[in-house]
């Protein structure tokens, strides 16, 4: 919010893409923190399923023990330059649903949108306010800006000094 990237309403990400999106990130790690429960329990998370009839699905999802041993702060390290540099926005789909980046589907809703997140039960686009060229150089700038001044300087407040304002008060 503090870098303006978070108000689908004005072209940006809306709340649920930026879930979809560190959802993504930790599934596709090496040492995944998190798995694709679609893939997983197919019974349960099935897409011929009705989106309002999914709490009705059976349900007998044990807990996922990750091995991920990664630090909260380089997870957020690691999100960022994923997104800001390794994540191939132009030929690639983020999928929650698959647990990594799928090709793009040639779709109408998916042509002419610089940021593709697959709804994880309806498969369709969760960031398709992400419509400007402008708005989707934004986003991926505060990523990078974000990134280097994170990795320089390890302090939170690098890059949200509204925080450090808050916690003075």
């Amino acid at each position: 919010s503090h870098h303006e990237i978070n108000d689908a309403s004005r072209g940006t990400l809306s709340s649920y893409s930026l879930v979809l999106m560190v959802l993504h990130y930790l599934q596709t790690l090496p040492e995944p923190i998190l798995p694709s429960i679609q893939k997983i329990y197919p019974e349960s998370f099935s897409p011929a399923i009705q989106l309002h009839l999914v709490h009705q699905a059976p349900c007998n999802v044990p807990p996922y023990l990750s091995k991920n041993e990664s630090s909260l702060g380089d997870l957020l390290l690691g999100f960022l330059k994923y997104y800001a540099t390794e994540f191939d926005w132009n030929s690639q789909m983020i999928s929650v649903r698959e647990a990594k980046a799928v090709p793009r589907p040639d779709g109408i809703e998916w042509r002419n949108k610089y940021i593709c997140v697959e709804e994880p039960f309806d498969g369709t686009n969760t960031a398709r306010a992400v419509h400007e060229k402008q708005k989707f150089d934004m986003i991926k700038d505060q990523f990078l800006k974000s990134w280097h001044r994170l990795k320089n300087k390890r302090d939170l407040n690098s890059i949200l000094p509204l925080r450090a304002a808050i916690l003075k008060r």
